[in-house]
């Protein structure tokens, strides 16, 4: 009677460690490797210049896939729209070169609270801009296609004028940014802070003309609108998982 109950009890207890086991095979296989997501960003423009600039408020977004590739550590690519550049007030015009791309930056991507359900992320790398538009505009209606006026004069105002020299291609740029990513039921909602600088410089080469005086006293000015691109952006949006790994993988 004795031997029937203590072997009743063993049996039990193994049922449930295999149930315990097969609980954690399958949390471990909905661990996803994979994701993909989609962004908006609200984005503050700036330039690389001898000149003293305004910003330039800009939205864009976008959409990335990633995978964690060790441990804490992951791979993201992304496709973002965003808006580069920036404003320039003279005593009787402005100016705002408006810098638009698209940017695919490759980023490394270190979770620096792994023991936490809220990652903080690090992310960091370069990235490729193709240009959707590089123009500048003077006061508020008047937009010069720079590609355009390579080797002409864009006139700002009576007595300044822009010459456009060359106009890159592209724009190589260097990303560090912090960010948060947080479960929320199938999905998980990111949101970062980013700064780029462009390893392109100048992304415009071009010279500011300003006449001083008038008549036979007249003089012409000569200084540099050279500048490279600088942004800081704020992106949110969310992430989905996709695929997933087994339990030895998880481990």
């Amino acid at each position: 009677m004795c031997l029937g109950l203590a072997a009743t009890a063993v049996m039990g207890a193994a049922s449930a460690r295999a149930q315990d086991v097969r609980t954690v095979q399958i949390a471990g296989a909905q661990e996803s490797r994979y994701y993909g997501g989609v962004r908006v960003a609200f984005s503050l423009g700036d330039v690389k210049a001898a000149q003293e600039y305004d910003p330039r408020f800009g939205a864009g977004g976008g959409a990335f896939v990633g995978a964690n590739v060790w441990k804490q550590v992951g791979l993201r690519l992304e496709g973002n729209y965003t808006q580069k550049g920036a404003r320039l007030a003279f005593s009787r015009s402005s100016i705002e070169w408006q810098m638009d791309y698209l940017e695919v930056p490759l980023l490394l991507v270190v979770n620096l609270a792994p023991k936490s359900n809220t990652s903080v992320e690090l992310c960091a790398g370069l990235s490729y801009a193709f240009p959707l538009q590089r123009q500048v505009e003077v006061g508020n209606n008047l937009g010069y296609d720079l590609v355009d006026y390579v080797g002409l004069f864009i006139p700002v105002n009576n007595s300044t004028s822009i010459g456009v020299n060359s106009v890159e291609d592209m724009d190589i740029a260097f990303q560090i940014g912090l960010g948060l990513n947080v479960p929320i039921g199938a999905a998980n909602f990111l949101v970062d802070v980013r700064y780029v600088s462009s390893l392109t410089d100048p992304v415009v080469n071009a010279d500011f003309y300003r006449v001083i005086g008038e008549g036979d006293e007249a003089t012409t000015e000569i200084t540099s609108a050279d500048f490279s691109n600088r942004v800081f952006s704020f992106y949110f949006g969310f992430a989905f998982p996709f695929g997933a790994r087994t339990s030895a993988e998880s481990q």
